[in-house]
């Protein structure tokens, strides 16, 4: 069974199955939660199960699997008004999970009813070249997004542009990165997780936790999708988002 197949295995026993005893199979003992809805740890992961809405449904989009790491793209439906796109990245330490971190906003339906902030491709290709892949995607965002490096689009940018799935992204600014944290790579995908800082709605000092969906063409970026999520004052846990 591979990491994803447990994430998939895990996610039918909980949330579709609703068994509360998949928690133990699914779940290391000292299980860490990065999730700002749900409390720390299987108890905590218990606690969430038991206020999901009969209507809830998970529709999975993309994964990607890199060494123990798994990188979900996926809407959720009954946890709010309105379905929210989401990213949720799972460590697992053997065959089980060990540490959860997520971020998700509102879907956002295009005029004619289309789901552009999901839209695209979604086979992974091109896995002898996860590694460089990766490598180019974090040199990205720490020249572009990070650094403001204007040469940045030049040297990483496909000639042809990139595809924007992004809410919001045409429309304004992005948040100002200032760390990158976490990258994740199969093949032509690349999950990047990084810290940026935001006016307005954004949490404690405006900190907003930024998954970005980098997808590769000839060691270019071709397409991009997003999820920004202001990191909320108060959470169910002291483990913080990244």
């Amino acid at each position: 069974m591979t990491s994803a197949d447990v994430i998939r295995s895990a996610g039918a026993d909980l949330f579709a199955r609703r068994d509360p005893t998949a928690v133990e199979r699914h779940y290391t003992e000292d299980f860490v939660q990065h999730s700002p809805l749900a409390p720390d740890g299987r108890e905590g992961l218990r606690q969430f199960l038991q206020h999901i809405p009969d209507g809830f449904r998970l529709e999975v989009v993309r994964t990607l699997e890199d060494h123990g790491t798994v990188a979900v793209h996926a809407v959720y439906e009954g946890l709010g008004p309105e379905p929210l796109v989401a990213f949720d990245v799972f460590r697992l330490e053997g065959d089980r999970i060990a540490e959860h971190w997520d971020a998700m906003e509102p879907l956002v339906p295009g005029p004619d009813g289309t789901r552009p902030q999901l839209d695209g491709p979604v086979a992974v290709a091109d896995h002898e070249r996860t590694q460089e892949n990766k490598r180019l995607a974090a040199e990205w965002v720490e020249a572009a997004l990070v650094g403001g490096d204007p040469r940045a689009v030049r040297d990483h940018m496909s000639p042809g542009g990139c595809a924007e799935h992004a809410a919001g992204v045409q429309d304004g600014p992005r948040p100002a990165y200032r760390r990158l944290h976490r990258v994740v790579g199969e093949g032509n995908f690349v999950l990047t997780v990084a810290e940026a800082v935001a006016g307005g709605d954004a949490g404690p000092a405006g900190t907003v936790a930024c998954y970005d969906l980098w997808r590769l063409e000839d060691g270019r970026i071709a397409e991009h999708w997003g999820v920004a999520q202001p990191v909320p004052e108060t959470m169910a846990h002291a483990n913080g988002m990244f």
